[in-house]
């Protein structure tokens, strides 16, 4: 079987030259993790995991000496990085647990294998691939892989417990490599069940890249499902969740062949259709940038319904970007409840896609020709210009602008006198 896979990283001369040199005491680097798992199933990957018995300053100063850049990205835990052209190398030194509190373990470095790929989370993250082709399994992965099972090493109860996070790792994984006959007879489900509650204890920036992992994958409405089954959405909510919008989003993506949209996704479990307003984010990192676009998606600043006009939808154009304005005309279509208004709601969007952001003729700079000087008036004239504008379905050229700039000017300077 590993003749037939294509390690595309294997000829890369920067990792093929990381191998020569960190393996020259025999068999003491391999590949692990994303890396194979992916290739074993025809995914390429640019990121590459490397395991070694080297401790991670052996391995600073074996590939400085070669004048290889390594950045020491997480060297208290034995993780160094190589960033080259095409992939990005993470190298870690074998290690074992001593003791964790969920969120932080304490490890200690090894030169074995198997202690190495026993503190790891799935089988499927512990294959290993030596330099000469060869596959270290010890926990049937490639067979896991194979059946689409997402299996945690030994008891799910004690993994979860060096790190709650593995709760959302179980689902976010099945969602890409798993299948939907999931039971909640399973026991990988019924720990993360049990033990829940503990996702409260890690930060909110892991839970949300985690759960926005999740909301990435190509079909993860069954994952989705099973973990408000369990009450982990009702979690990381802090309010009962819904999944029937996501369900529809998810449905209108794939029949219209949209982009996935990782905010809409949110914003369908996330929204409280009977108060409209978006449920607590505490347990969520969002940057200031994505908590503004979640605001206006949901704070009816704009509503859209399937009757809007082209006038509307030219005013709401020249106020919002394009794409934003169509995530508000999706998530518009996912919230209404009538299913026969589906051809106007394409229609809308189809629109909006073809019409391009209307313009403003004029200038601040063109009202300095009438001899105002800068100040308040100038943004004064300038805004009522504008509206007038908006009003005229943006029909009002530069020229007639200009014409009712100077009147406006002129009875101003009247009023004045």
């Amino acid at each position: 079987m590993t003749n037939k896979i294509q390690y595309k990283f294997l000829q890369d001369k920067i990792c093929k030259k990381i191998l020569s040199l960190l393996n020259k005491k025999e068999d003491s680097t391999r590949f692990v993790g994303g890396c194979v798992r992916d290739s074993i199933i025809g995914i390429e990957t640019n990121d590459v995991d490397i395991a070694t018995k080297l401790e991670p300053y052996e391995v600073i100063n074996i590939l400085n000496s070669a004048s290889i850049k390594v950045i020491p990205t997480g060297i208290d835990h034995g993780t160094v990085s190589v960033f080259s052209k095409n992939f990005n190398f993470e190298i870690t030194t074998l290690r074992s647990d001593i003791s964790s509190d969920g969120r932080h373990a304490e490890v200690i470095f090894s030169d074995s294998w198997e202690k190495d790929s026993s503190r790891r989370d799935f089988t499927i993250n512990s294959i290993y691939l030596k330099q000469n082709g060869d596959i270290y399994d010890p926990y049937n992965g490639i067979q896991h892989l194979k059946e689409r099972k997402v299996v945690f090493i030994g008891d799910p109860n004690e993994r979860i417990n060096e790190d709650y996070l593995r709760i959302l790792r179980f689902f976010r994984f099945n969602a890409f490599y798993g299948n939907d006959n999931l039971k909640l007879s399973n026991n990988s489900i019924r720990a993360c069940a049990k033990n829940k509650s503990k996702i409260k204890k890690l930060s909110s920036e892991r839970i949300h890249n985690e759960f926005f992992k999740i909301l990435n994958s190509t079909n993860p409405y069954f994952v989705i499902n099973i973990m408000k089954k369990i009450g982990i959405l009702d979690i990381l909510f802090e309010k009962k969740v819904e999944t029937k919008f996501f369900k529809k989003l998810l449905s209108i993506e794939k029949k219209n062949s949209m982009t996935t949209d990782q905010t809409l996704r949110f914003i369908s479990l996330a929204f409280n259709t009977k108060k409209n307003y978006l449920f607590d984010l505490r347990m969520f990192n969002f940057s200031k940038k994505d908590k503004k676009k979640l605001l206006l998606l949901t704070n009816q600043e704009f509503k859209i319904d399937n009757k809007i006009k082209n006038n509307d939808i030219k005013r709401i154009l020249y106020s919002i970007d394009k794409k934003l304005f169509i995530d508000l005309a999706v998530l518009s279509w996912v919230l209404s409840a009538n299913k026969t208004q589906n051809k106007d709601w394409k229609s809308i969007i189809s629109q909006i896609s073809k019409l391009n952001s209307p313009i403003f003729p004029l200038k601040a700079a063109d009202l300095l020709s009438f001899g105002l000087k800068e100040g308040p008036i100038i943004g004064e004239i300038f805004s009522q210009i504008e509206k007038e504008w908006i009003d005229s379905n943006f029909a009002l050229n530069k020229e007639e602008l200009l014409q009712k700039s100077k009147a406006i000017i002129d009875t101003k300077s009247h009023n004045i006198s």
